[in-house]
């Protein structure tokens, strides 16, 4: 019987080994992260801006760099409206709790697509069947620190650090493909300030960066905020499934 109990703790201690070395993920970087996933589930209404860079290969140069500032806003778990202008043209995005609305002011055409009645339903529906990416979308989700652990073999707390003129909390995610740096602020709100992905899989040293500012929480925004109208002479388009 001692001899049974004794090899039943040595098989748990050699899978608890090999379990830690395939996953290592650093207790105080998750605490951190839940506590700024509980700070953003808990706004009713925010607004901020995110400037982005990103790249995308030339024909013939390599990889190109493209720069997009956005202003956005939310309201409650059904009102988003996102105003994008940068290399890529000046666009926005309106949704109302039934309707995701598209406008290109650079080409004076729009879009109209009836979505999910939630604003995380309908990133997901979007992004899945159109190809449509919402930046800072992902600090959005419940599940933001459960899915980084899902997709992750590695998540450590690296340290402290400073963007600009804010102290934060430097924390790296990583797997075979993906790098994720998350810079999240040493203040009272613990708000995420900068994000960079280095991808690895399928375009080498690609990356794409986020820098989160202007933080306003709990705004009053009217609800017609959210609601599209279209320009006069505007283009109606067919948007097509990706």
């Amino acid at each position: 019987m001692k001899i049974l109990t004794l090899l039943t703790v040595l098989f748990f201690l050699i899978n608890f080994q090999m379990i830690a070395q395939e996953s290592d993920y650093d207790a105080a970087a998750i605490l951190l992260l839940d506590r700024m996933g509980e700070v953003i589930g808990d706004l009713q209404s925010c607004s901020f801006s995110v400037s982005t860079s990103f790249d995308q290969p030339g024909d013939e140069i390599g990889l190109i760099k493209y720069f997009i500032v956005h202003q956005v806003y939310f309201l409650g778990p059904d009102k988003m409206l996102i105003n994008s202008n940068g290399d890529k043209g000046h666009s926005g995005f309106w949704y109302n709790g039934k309707q995701l609305a598209y406008y290109s002011y650079s080409e004076h055409n729009y879009a109209l697509i009836e979505a999910p009645s939630t604003t995380i339903a309908t990133i997901d529906t979007v992004n899945k069947t159109y190809g449509i990416e919402f930046p800072a979308a992902d600090f959005f989700y419940p599940s933001f620190t459960d899915d980084l652990i899902e997709h992750n073999d590695q998540i450590k707390f690296i340290g402290k650090s400073k963007i600009g003129d804010k102290d934060c909390f430097h924390i790296v995610a990583k797997n075979s493909d993906i790098i994720t740096q998350i810079w999240i602020s040493d203040d009272a709100f613990f708000l995420p300030v900068k994000l960079i992905v280095s991808y690895n899989d399928k375009i080498p040293n690609t990356q794409y960066e986020a820098t989160y500012s202007d933080w306003v929480l709990n705004p009053d925004l009217p609800n017609a905020v959210f609601e599209f109208t279209p320009p006069a002479g505007a283009n109606k388009l067919r948007l097509i499934a990706k």
